[in-house]
């Protein structure tokens, strides 16, 4: 036997191919160190590599245990720790902008605070809010709704709407706002994330916040909900939610006492936060994950510790059904009573007739204002309380005869006027009730109780102005003594309807639409229900004047008109009127026919230069005919002063209508002053003068500057005889010069001086200036009533009156008022 060639492997032996020789003889054994491995030795090696892999196996596992555990702790921890973040944010803000003013009660930095829960005042939203006129949400309205339970009707609740932007901010896990946490956060909506989840031990940690005028509407308190986190309910291995400390003890509360009293609130110097939260995932050992995160914070930062002893003034509000104004047993507290302290301390029994204030040393006047349902028995119903030590006082009140109306608001949404399912309950809505005249608005679930005498009653919804009622409103019953009643009033979205009309151009001026007038384009046209202080809505004519404007309708419930109105385009004026009301709007329906006229003003051209005064008078020239003076035209002339360069410092165009044009491009005439004429006056000055026109037609003042002439203000009187009616004279009829000789820049005419009894003229009031100076006076001439009209110096401010340092600048113009309401 010869082995094959090749076969050597690593320095050993391994066997190869045998080939029989052709002398094939007893065959050799083997070397040992050839035979490869034996059964014993492949067995003890398998069992050694067996070992090995459930070693590696064994640590691979928990490997991956210690994996889940870390990443399921990690989850936990990231959950609690937003929720912590978030939570101290606000704490450290408690107090910011709180009421401080209010020195009963003041408002305070934590308004509530259990295991479970806390409630801070804090002027977070807006920031930055507007000191001077708070924006939504103010301050909690413990009268409106909703009301978060710890703060309605208990002795947390503020006294008064505080007068601070401040609103109260609840951090809780009651989501439901029953006043326990348990299972029923669970089902509720806002608890929904909590019950999806496989742990059974999570509970939503919110955050609320309550603010009067919510929605810009009052009573509407809000409370918007946030869903922050999930975390573990306290109780068992899962610690309190809050440790708090107070500045006179270095010892947390103990929450085996409960909250933490009211009187007490003021005195927290600080909270330690602690939220325990838990996986989302099992743990291999079927536990999850918890961790617990915590944090001390000063809650005193935004609040000055004002020191002082507080006293309770406390007691109940107690229906007296035997009439002997003692609580007897069995005899209930009342609640919702108003309770006054002072002229501002205020709050409301609680569910068991209590109520409590906290004040310092003082005397006190304490009087109710008993509830709907209710009056005061006790006699008087107000009481004068000497604090220090506190003080307790109870008020009797007896049921008044009648009945609860039970509201309910609700949206609509297909405005059949009945509540389908789905159908959200509307808050925050305005319900009265008459003849009581009860007030209540919606809370969250809709409903509101209107109390009502015996008899008929009428109950009646205010919809915000984005709703309209899809149910009858008003709604009217007769209510029994002890009875109750129930209503429901339908909201949907506004509905809409149409005003229309056109504006256009009225040829003949008779106000009303005629056909072939043409329409006017691109003026504006308005809406409005408080005439012009807001606008409804707006548009503006088409290519032929035709608009229409959509609008929520007003009809039903018929109460509140629009007017519709527009403004004239630029040099056009209104031949009817420029609004237009009572205008009714009803659902899909167009009100028509709002039509306005407009006509273009009558452009007159007049050549002159150098104008420096300008007005009119009618000067009564000869326009009748014959001598029938009664059917004179009637009508306004033009007088112009100009500068002293030229001749014609006065110019007049006579009118003459009904003529087009009615002036002519020229001055009629014109007349030469002495200098430039400043200011001018129109006005009937030689009242008794001869003839009946003559205390009629207008004459002329006329104020110039300081001149030559020594004179600077001139009278013309104008003329009356045949053939010079309407012309003033060719040089003034009277001239004269103010006491300061300065220019006479302002002219007034008036009945200013003599008796009422008496006839009297027209009086002349000038004002002057001192140009480059800057100063000036006013002087007043008085008529002397004569035939040759003249007038004397009476007055000139300063140095007469009462004008401070006796100095007053350039009168530039001047306006005459009756400022003491003598009707002079």
């Amino acid at each position: 036997m010869e082995t094959c060639p090749g076969l050597h492997r690593a320095g050993r032996h391994l066997p190869g191919t045998i080939a029989m020789s052709a002398h094939a003889g007893p065959q050799s054994k083997l070397p040992s160190d050839s035979r490869g491995f034996t059964l014993v030795e492949l067995l003890v090696t398998l069992v050694v590599l067996g070992v090995v892999m459930v070693a590696l196996m064994a640590v691979l596992f928990g490997a991956n245990r210690s994996r889940t555990a870390t990443m399921n702790q990690l989850e936990s921890i990231q959950a609690v720790r937003a929720g912590l973040d978030l939570m101290t944010r606000d704490l450290r803000s408690a107090g910011y902008g709180a009421d401080l003013d209010y020195t009963p009660r003041p408002q305070p930095a934590i308004a509530y605070v259990d295991s479970m829960q806390v409630l801070i005042n804090a002027n977070l939203q807006p920031y930055p809010d507007n000191v001077s006129a708070h924006t939504p949400p103010l301050a909690y309205d413990p009268t409106g709704s909703p009301r978060p339970r710890p703060l309605d009707g208990t002795s947390y609740a503020p006294p008064i709407k505080y007068h601070s932007g401040a609103e109260v901010i609840r951090w809780t896990l009651d989501v439901n706002n029953d006043g326990v946490v348990d299972a029923n956060d669970l089902s509720a909506p806002d608890g929904a994330d909590a019950q999806h989840t496989p742990n059974p031990g999570d509970y939503v940690l919110v955050r609320q916040v309550y603010g009067d005028s919510t929605g810009n509407v009052a009573g509407a308190n809000g409370g918007t909900t946030e869903r922050i986190a999930l975390v573990d309910k306290p109780g068992g291995n899962v610690p309190a939610m809050f440790k708090i400390f107070f500045q006179d003890s270095a010892n947390a509360w103990d929450w085996k006492n409960g909250p933490v009293p009211a009187a007490k609130l003021g005195d927290i110097k600080s909270i330690s936060v602690q939220l325990t939260a838990s996986g989302p995932r099992r743990n291999t050992d079927g536990t999850y994950p918890q961790t617990t995160v915590k944090t001390q914070v000063a809650t005193s930062r935004n609040v000055p510790n004002t020191g002082g002893t507080l006293y309770s003034i406390s007691g109940y509000v107690y229906d007296d059904k035997n009439s002997n104004r003692a609580q007897d047993a069995g005899e209930p507290g009342v609640p919702g009573a108003y309770l006054l302290l002072g002229s501002s301390l205020s709050t409301h029994t609680d569910a068991t007739g209590h109520y409590a204030f906290q004040v310092v040393a003082g005397s006190y006047r304490l009087k109710e204002i008993a509830p709907t349902g209710y009056g005061v028995f006790t006699s008087p119903d107000s009481t004068i309380l000497s604090v220090g030590p506190s003080k307790t006082f109870s008020f009797a009140d007896t049921a008044r005869s009648g009945g609860f109306v039970h509201v309910t608001a609700f949206h609509d949404i297909n405005a059949n006027g009945y509540r389908d399912a789905g159908e959200e309950s509307d808050a925050g809505i305005k319900m009265s009730a008459s003849p009581s005249g009860d007030v209540k608005y919606t809370d969250s679930y809709g409903k509101a109780t209107l109390y009502v005498p015996v008899g008929a009653y009428t109950v009646t919804m205010t919809p915000p102005d984005s709703l309209f009622a899809s149910t009858p409103n008003p709604v009217s019953g007769s209510m029994a003594n002890g009875d109750t009643a129930g209503v429901a009033f339908g909201l949907r979205n506004m509905a809409y309807g149409a005003v229309a009309g056109k504006v256009f151009r009225d040829a003949n001026k008779n106000g009303v639409y005629d056909a072939g007038e043409a329409g006017v384009a691109n003026v504006w046209v308005g809406l409005t229900k408080d005439w012009g202080a807001t606008i409804t809505a707006s548009t503006a004519s088409d290519a032929n004047g035709n608009y229409s404007i959509q609008a929520p309708i007003n009809d039903p419930p018929h109460t509140a008109p629009y007017a519709v109105y527009i403004t004239p385009p630029s040099g056009y004026f209104a031949t009817n009127s420029t609004a237009l009301s009572p205008v009714w709007v009803t659902d899909g329906g167009t009100a028509g026919g709002n039509n306005f006229g407009v006509v273009a003003f009558l452009v007159i051209s007049l050549q002159a230069s150098r104008v420096l005064s300008l007005t009119n008078g009618d000067f009564i020239e000869r326009d009748w005919p014959s001598s029938q003076t009664q059917y004179r035209a009637k009508d306004l002339d033009l007088v112009l002063g100009s500068d002293a360069n030229g001749a014609d410092q006065i110019s007049v165009w006579l009118n003459r209508y009904n003529a087009d044009p009615l002036f002519q491009s020229t001055p009629d005439y014109t007349r030469s002053a002495a200098g430039s004429v400043l200011a001018l006056a129109v006005d009937t000055l030689d009242t008794q003068g001869g003839g009946v026109l003559s205390k009629e037609r207008a004459d002329v003042v006329t104020g110039t500057n300081w001149n030559a002439s020594k004179l600077n203000w001139f009278v013309w009187i104008n003329q009356g005889s045949n053939g010079n009616e309407g012309y003033l004279p060719t040089s003034p009829s009277k001239g004269h010069y103010t006491k300061d000789k300065n220019d006479v820049t302002a002219v007034l005419t008036a009945d200013l001086w003599g008796g009422s009894s008496t006839p009297d003229g027209v009086d002349v009031l000038l004002g002057t200036a001192t140009r480059g100076a800057g100063t000036g006076s006013f002087e007043l001439w008085v008529n002397n009533d004569a035939k040759n009209t003249d007038f004397a110096y009476v007055n000139i401010y300063p140095t007469d009156g009462q004008i401070p340092n006796d100095a007053l600048g350039e009168v530039n113009s001047m306006a005459l008022a009756d400022f003491d309401g003598d009707g002079k």
